[in-house]
C-alpha cells in the first residue's frame, strides 16, 4: 500500500519515550490503553530509583516496555518505538501515536485524529501526519486551509501526533543526530518536502506540561519562561542553526519565525534568568558546533567533537 492509496487506519500503536517518569505516565497509559491496540514505552536509560516501580504499574495496565541501556535522546527512542510497533512479530501498527510521558489525553482523542485523517483523504489530501489543533501552553498548531477546507499546519510538536508507518518509510526515521531539540520540526518539514500534508484535527486539545516555570519582570509586566537545564540551550541553539541551514531555503516563512522566536526567547533568558551566564556559554557552544557541522550528543566540556555529522 502506497501513501497515495492509504485508507484510514484501524491499528494505532502509542509510542511513549520515557526518562525518569512521574505519576503523569501512569495516568497517560491508563487513558490511552482503551484507544489503541498497544502501548509501547521506550525507557531511554532512566536512572531514577522509582522508575522500575513506575514502569511496573504501567505494564499492569497493559503497556509494553522496551529499554535503552543508556540515554540516546528523543529521536532514538521514537525510532525504537516505531520499529517495535511495526515489526513482523509486533502489534501490526498501521500508524503510531507519539506521546510525551507528561502529556494527557481525553477519551476519544485517537478517534478525533482518525476523523481528521478521514476528512483529509476524502478531500484527496495526501496525509503525512495528523496532530491536534491545540496543545496546552502553546499557540494553536493550525496554519491555514487546504483542499476541501482541511485544516493544515507546518511543524507541530511530536506529542499527540499520529504518524502513518508508511510516512516513516517514505521520508525516513526521526533524525537521531539532533538528539532532543527540533526532531519534530525536522520530521514535519521532510513530510512537506515529500508532498505530504501536516493535517490538524480541528478543536482537538492535548494536555501537556511544559516543565518548571521561571517568573521574570519586564517593566510592569511579569513573564513566565520555561526553565530548562543549561545543556538544553546547547541543543536549542545548535539544532536551530542546523535546521535553518537544512530547511530554510525551502521554507522561508518557517525560518523567519524560528529566527524571531528563538531570538526573542534567548534575549529574555540570557538577560533575566539567574543562571544566564552558564546558559549563554551553552548557546555559544551550540552555535560554534553548528557552524562546524557537529551533531549528535552534546560533547562534555573540553572533549572532542562526536563523530556524528549533519
Amino acid at each position: 500500500m502506497s501513501l497515495g492509496e492509504l485508507q484510514v487506519v484501524t491499528r494505532v500503536v502509542a509510542v511513549v519515550p520515557v526518562f525518569d517518569p512521574g505519576d503523569d505516565l501512569v495516568d497517560l497509559v491508563r487513558a490511552i490503553v482503551p484507544q489503541v491496540v498497544s502501548v509501547i514505552l521506550v525507557d531511554d536509560g532512566s536512572t531514577a530509583v522509582g522508575t522500575a516501580m513506575m514502569l511496573a504499574r504501567c505494564t499492569e495496565l497493559g503497556a509494553r516496555v522496551v529499554r535503552h541501556e543508556h540515554n540516546r535522546g528523543i529521536a532514538a527512542a521514537l525510532n525504537t518505538g516505531v520499529e517495535a510497533a511495526s515489526a513482523p512479530d509486533g502489534p501490526g501498527a498501521e500508524a503510531v501515536l507519539t506521546l510525551d510521558q507528561d502529556s494527557a489525553v481525553t477519551p476519544g482523542f485517537v478517534g478525533a485524529l482518525l476523523q481528521a485523517w478521514g476528512a483529509a483523504l476524502a478531500a484527496k489530501v495526501r496525509v503525512g501526519l495528523v496532530a491536534p489543533e491545540r496543545v496546552v501552553g502553546l499557540p494553536d498548531q493550525g496554519r491555514g486551509r487546504g483542499p476541501g477546507g482541511v485544516l493544515v499546519g507546518r511543524d507541530p510538536i511530536q506529542s499527540g501526533t499520529l504518524v502513518p508507518v508508511e510516512t516513516v518509510r517514505a521520508v525516513g526515521p526521526f533524525d537521531e543526530a539532533l538528539v532532543i531539540d527540533g526532531v519534530d520540526a525536522d520530521f514535519a518539514l521532510r513530510c512537506l518536502d515529500a508532498g505530504l500534508a501536516v493535517v490538524i484535527a480541528p478543536g482537538l486539545s492535548l494536555g501537556h506540561r511544559l516543565g518548571a516555570r521561571h517568573e521574570v519582570r519586564v517593566g510592569r509586566r511579569r513573564l513566565s519562561l520555561t526553565r530548562s537545564a543549561p545543556s538544553r540551550y546547547y541543543y536549542l541553539a545548535r539544532n536551530r542553526m542546523v535546521l535553518l541551514r537544512r530547511h530554510g531555503r525551502r521554507h522561508p516563512g518557517w525560518a523567519a519565525g524560528q529566527v524571531v522566536g528563538l531570538g526573542g526567547h534567548l534575549a529574555l533568558v540570557l538577560t533575566l534568568v539567574p543562571d544566564r551566564q552558564v546558559k549563554a556559554r551553552e548557546v555559544a557552544r551550540g552555535i560554534r558546533d553548528a557552524a562546524r557541522g557537529v551533531t549528535g550528543p552534546r560533547p562534555a566540556p573540553g572533549a572532542g567533537a562526536p563523530d556524528s555529522r549533519s
